[in-house]
């Protein structure tokens, strides 16, 4: 498990370098991609979900966000209720909860986190405040991972995910507050205090996220999303953490710097 999750990272790692070289369109194209991608798992775990439906749940608020900012990010969410409703009374076979539930996801914990991934561009510093959104929680992942192993006694949640322990999340907690503290100070300019205070949020969102994906599938009885990526299941088991990190990481540094 953890020789293919080093194999993923290090396929991962240069897309995310690569597209922070060419600029701002090539960040939001791959978050376009990952969108795109996460609509496929969704709709094939949740069926009877037509694919187009959840694209666009999860596409207008990123979509929206290129021309309105913020503004525009949230105005997408708001739309995934009349774009689902069209979908719900296309057919009969549609109007199931899976079928709302897929478009909810789509829109409010797919499309909204990845478009605050792509509005980071626009603030100073983005480019590194990304790199923390996403790099973060494979810090974090690492961290639980190892210290999980070594020292690991108590679980954490043992109904959500019976291999957490609580041994692993500080050991998540403390390396990424370590890690992620020294970047954000060295290239953010974050005093020292906020700097721990980012690594650590980075932490404590990250394995919420992840605890929440495992919340979900056990509601829906899955044992992954989807096969895309060996080692992690699908490419939203690989990215639940990024979805709760990307709107932590915006808003404590918008909120940083009034």
């Amino acid at each position: 498990m953890l020789r293919w999750r080093v194999v993923t990272a290090l396929v991962l790692a240069p897309v995310v370098v690569g597209a922070l070289m060419l600029g701002r369109w090539a960040v939001l194209a791959v978050i376009v991609l990952l969108v795109a991608r996460a609509a496929q798992e969704l709709a094939r775990a949740l069926e009877p979900l037509p694919f187009p439906a959840a694209l666009g749940s999860g596409a207008l608020p990123v979509l929206l966000s290129i021309p309105y900012g913020l503004t525009g990010a949230l105005a997408g969410v708001f739309l995934n209720l009349p774009w689902s409703l069209f979908w719900l009374s296309a057919k009969p076979d549609y109007r199931t909860l899976r079928a709302l539930l897929a478009l909810l996801l789509m829109g409010l914990w797919v499309g909204a986190p990845l478009a605050h991934l792509g509005l980071m561009w626009d603030v100073t510093g983005g480019r590194y405040l990304i790199i923390v959104a996403v790099v973060g929680p494979w810090i974090s992942d690492a961290g639980a991972y190892f210290a999980g192993r070594l020292f690991g006694r108590h679980p954490l949640f043992p109904a959500l995910s019976p291999k957490k322990t609580i041994e692993g999340a500080v050991g998540g907690l403390l390396l990424t507050a370590a890690a992620v503290g020294y970047f954000t100070y060295l290239f953010l300019d974050l005093s020292p205090l906020a700097a721990v205070l980012a690594g650590a949020a980075v932490s404590v969102l990250s394995q919420a996220g992840d605890l929440f994906e495992s919340v979900l599938k056990r509601i829906l009885d899955l044992k992954d999303l989807g096969r895309a990526l060996p080692g992690h299941g699908g490419l939203l088991d690989r990215i639940d953490s990024l979805l709760f990190t990307a709107p932590a990481v915006y808003y404590f540094y918008i909120l940083y710097l009034m």
